[in-house]
């Protein structure tokens, strides 16, 4: 029989009521991620027109690009990209003196032959390519506040130096992983998309179906603003006293290998030339990660005696 004198209530308050409380809090962190993801949802779901334009745009560049340069050659079709990127950007600091020229203009700039336009296959093929625009769209836009709410969440498990360190965290976060996506849109999925019209043979019909070609678009965008977060964790985990850059550089050879499987698993598209597109950047920011982890780590593992 148990004795009514030990405090039982207090074992039970130590014990399950902080580990009840943490899962509360988790749900309500839960909550209000999903709650900001929905939102975001929404106003991607208004515009999904406009983004779905903003996403065929490097398909567009890339096709008249190859169309300009006569060939089926990546290099040229680079260069003529590169200028008509160029083009594109004065064109919008540019003052619209003659707007119905301008549009006459763009419109005989961005007629798409006819065996290289988008299709849908199916009926419900816009429905459902909004829905998915929407869900990631709102995802991006709710960033500022998952990663807050993630960092929140883990906070209270932190030394109170460590605490402070939150909203630079957070901020860090949203700008690497912007600028991962602005990466890959910039420079991958123009490279990528160059390369694998310009393997197609002459005088053959090769129309890409619109919902493949935006899931590729978007799962790409979302991997690479993924891998960027990589010196975000490293920062993290050196100022917990995990790691630091001597254990990163004695892993390197392991990093490589896991560097090009984490790239097969989170590329779209599983031929080697894409998962190198993302390798190559992931192993530039692992050697970013170590200097981050020299000039900006905390060594806690060894602490001095008293």
């Amino acid at each position: 029989m148990s004795d009514p004198t030990l405090p039982r209530s207090r074992k039970d308050k130590g014990v399950e009521m902080p580990f009840l409380a943490h899962l509360e809090e988790l749900r309500w962190r839960l909550l209000k991620s999903i709650a900001a993801i929905a939102l975001g949802a929404v106003l991607c779901l208004i515009y999904a027109k406009e983004i779905t334009q903003l996403l065929t745009y490097p398909y567009q560049n890339a096709v008249l690009s190859l169309e300009t340069a006569g060939e089926a050659s990546p290099l040229g079709a680079l260069q003529g990209m590169a200028d008509r990127w160029l083009k594109s950007a004065a064109a919008v600091l540019e003052p619209l003196t003659t707007p119905l020229a301008a549009d006459s203009a763009a419109a005989q700039t961005w007629a798409l032959p006819p065996h290289r336009r988008l299709q849908a296959l199916r009926p419900t093929t816009y429905l459902m390519l909004s829905m998915q625009i929407a869900l990631m769209g709102g995802l991006v836009l709710a960033l500022p506040v998952v990663f807050y709410q993630f960092w929140r969440f883990v906070a209270p498990g932190l030394l109170p130096s460590e605490r402070r360190l939150v909203l630079p965290i957070v901020a860090l976060s949203l700008a690497c992983f912007l600028i991962g996506a602005l990466f890959a849109y910039a420079v991958v999925l123009p490279t990528g998309l160059l390369f694998f019209l310009s393997m197609e043979p002459q005088g053959m019909t090769s129309q890409w179906a619109v919902e493949e070609y935006i899931s590729f678009v978007l799962w790409l965008l979302l991997g690479f603003g993924v891998v960027f977060e990589l010196p975000v964790l490293a920062l993290f985990l050196s100022r917990m006293g995990l790691i630091n850059a001597a254990l990163l550089r004695r892993m390197r050879r392991y990093a490589i290998v896991a560097i090009f499987i984490v790239s097969a698993i989170l590329t779209p598209s599983p031929d080697p030339f894409s998962q190198a597109l993302m390798a190559v950047p992931l192993m530039g920011l692992y050697e970013i990660s170590i200097l981050i982890c020299r000039f900006g780590g905390r060594n806690r593992a060894a602490p001095a005696p008293a």
